[in-house]
């Protein structure tokens, strides 16, 4: 039942329809009656411009979901709906076993380079490149198709893992990680983009979070994976994923190109087409015209302005992160150069895409937008204070306790599983009460409890009961993170609402290097003058430089042992200061929830239109609309402020 669902979910609903009298005899009745509503919506559509043809890009779905409909009355449809579902699925547990183990295998083989306080840097250029990537991958995926995109997107994910495996070096081992960094953009995006495309606003936070549903499993199986490979065989680990990722993606790229072929032998087009055979317009494309249409496509994406943005954030955050290496610090001349440059980078792309862009990076009336620069609040702020929390609290976990690999693999999943358990319940929530802003805020301020209790006055605290209850209040995090995208997703039109997901996550992506900046800079800068304080004069120079740059060295130390007891001290001192960060970070995501309009969830696929995913009218929904009378009470002002759904 629960792939049948989800394949239903995972079926892109896209563009027009002429020639519906190609479905078999079975169905040919229906296939009359569709074509003469797709004649209609077409003369609607098309309009005529100097007696040629004008074909609007965004108009029409029918065409995709005739071809979705079919599929679901016949039985050879059913089959594949039941196949794509499933490798969907397995699609999503490679992407959540890559998700629960490699941010540990990160500080593992940062450790293995004695570069533990780089660990920064890994982190800083995989955010960089999973933020551009997705509004790259997006137009990638409208030029070719979806099982195209995927291979790309499958081929840079097995390239990266056996680059990160072999390399003998830490710029290797970024280049590397930053590959897969690539790939996993790719999976995110597909998945997020066909559940937006076909769910209405009412069930939209329900079946977008079902994509998260293999973690709950993974969960349990990350902490055998990191215990059998960790800390010296993680070199095959990594190999691993490069192996047993492809096996797990191919059945999900075979059955979209299958449904491609057949959706072609009908006259018809699947959901994973491309947008110019969904709008009818590869067949008017002769050979030669392809390259023009990738030059196009440079122009469409913006390519320009993602480069500019791109080298202007990783010339800033990268030195940032690595000056501790450079000799002199931030006196280098070429640290200076390259922060320099990056700020200049930063001004050029504003200007770029304010007075020369062709299609700028997003259209001005997306940030114009109330409900998205909210959500866009939110999400950036939740992201920069996870960020700074999470980057050095798995290497904490592992030195304060005793526990094995498998237990802190465990223990720091604990928030994760119940963002993946709580994501649906959220979405259910959200279908029964049809609201979200209540909710979005009190998981904001359930996260803002979740990290103060980490805080033991100035330092982080060693209660392994506080800890894990810590952790399962951030896990109501959920609540936040879903009404965010929700509220994001549902305040455009259908046509923005690619643009509106590749925009939240570049910049939300963004504000997490960004946070695992702001933490390796404190790591830096606090934890080697803390081990200094807390170590015995007698330690040595070599001694206190190799706790510092390896766990495993730390942790080789007996618990009860002066080194490590000391180690522990100087761990909490460095982790307090993040803590505390994160803490004020995460009450601008409270802030940013009170600015949300409170639109009413209803059967509309977006506050813009009038009609259902399906095409049927939902006019019933404008009589559940929020109050919208102002009251002349102060409470009553601030109520209707908050319960205000219009931007």
């Amino acid at each position: 039942m629960a792939e049948s669902k989800t394949a239903g979910v995972f079926e892109r609903a896209d563009n027009n329809d002429r020639n519906m009298t190609s479905i078999d005899e079975k169905h040919s009745q229906e296939s009359q009656t569709l074509h003469l509503h797709h004649t209609r919506a077409d003369e609607h559509r098309h309009g005529t411009e100097s007696g040629k043809e004008v074909i609007d890009p965004h108009a029409g779905v029918t065409k995709v979901e005739a071809f979705n409909k079919m599929l679901k009355e016949s039985k050879s449809g059913t089959v594949l709906l039941w196949v794509l579902g499933i490798s969907l699925i397995l699609t999503m547990f490679a992407y959540s076993l890559d998700q629960g183990t490699t941010y540990i295998f990160n500080a593992i083989a940062a450790s293995a380079y004695e570069s533990h306080a780089q660990l920064g840097a890994i982190t800083t250029a995989n955010q960089v490149v999973r933020s551009v990537a997705k509004p790259f991958l997006a137009k990638i995926a409208d030029i070719t198709s979806r099982p195209t995109t995927y291979v790309i997107v499958l081929i840079f994910y097995a390239v990266g893992f056996t680059v990160a495996a072999s390399t003998h070096t830490l710029t290797g081992y970024i280049v590397g990680s930053s590959f897969t960094a690539f790939g996993k953009s790719g999976l995110d995006f597909l998945g997020d983009l066909i559940v937006a495309d076909l769910t209405s606003m009412q069930w939209r936070g329900f079946f977008g979070s079902l994509l998260s549903l293999p973690f709950i499993v993974t969960v349990f199986i990350d902490g055998f994976i990191s215990d059998g490979f960790l800390p010296d065989n993680w070199r095959w680990g990594l190999g691993m994923f490069a192996i047993m990722t492809p096996i797990l993606l191919i059945p999900a790229i075979v059955t979209l190109y299958f449904m491609e072929h057949k959706a072609k032998k009908l006259g018809m087009v699947s959901a994973g087409g491309s947008k110019f055979a969904r709008t009818s317009q590869l067949e008017k494309q002769p050979a030669t015209s392809w390259l023009k249409m990738a030059g196009k496509a440079v122009i469409d994406v913006d390519l320009m302005g993602l480069l500019l943005l791109s080298f202007g954030f990783a010339l800033i955050l990268l030195p940032i992160n690595l000056y501790g290496q450079a000799k002199g610090g931030f006196d280098n001349p070429s640290m200076i150069a390259m922060i320099v440059i990056g700020f200049v980078l930063i001004v050029a792309f504003a200007l770029y895409e304010y007075f020369i862009a062709p299609t700028p990076l997003a259209s001005r009336n997306i940030f114009m937008n109330r409900a998205f620069i909210a959500a866009l609040g939110i999400e950036c702020s939740t992201q920069l204070a996870s960020s700074v929390h999470s980057l050095y609290f798995a290497s904490y976990i592992l030195v304060i306790q005793n526990w094995s690999i498998y237990v802190t693999n465990l223990f720091t999943n604990i928030t994760t599983l119940l963002l993946c358990i709580l994501g649906p319940v959220t979405g259910l929530i959200l279908a029964k009460t049809h609201r979200y802003k209540s909710l979005t805020l009190a998981g904001a301020v359930l996260k803002l409890i979740g990290y103060a209790m980490q805080l033991h006055g100035d330092r982080s605290t060693q209660s392994t009961a506080i800890l894990v209850i810590s952790q399962i209040i951030l896990g109501f995090g959920a609540f936040s993170v879903v009404g965010g995208r929700v509220a994001s997703q549902v305040s455009v039109p259908h046509e923005d609402l690619s643009q509106v997901i590749a925009q939240l996550s570049l910049w939300s992506s963004l504000s997490s290097s960004i946070g695992g900046t702001i933490g390796a800079v404190v790591w830096e800068n606090e934890m080697l003058p803390n081990m200094r304080d807390e170590c015995p004069s007698s330690t040595s120079a070599a001694t206190l430089r190799k706790i510092y740059g390896s766990i495993k060295s730390l942790r080789d130390y007996p618990f009860d042992s002066t080194i490590r007891q000391c180690g522990i001290t100087a761990y909490t001192q460095t982790n307090g200061t993040l803590f505390i960060i994160t803490c004020c970070i995460a009450i601008l995501s409270i802030v940013f929830c009170f600015l949300l309009p409170d639109y009413y969830l209803g059967t509309r696929h977006n506050v813009a239109s009038d009609t259902r995913p399906d095409g049927d009218s939902a006019h019933e929904d404008i009589a559940h609309r929020g109050p919208q009378t102002q009251s002349t009470t102060l409470w009553g002002r601030f109520w209707g402020y908050y319960r205000k759904e219009t931007n």
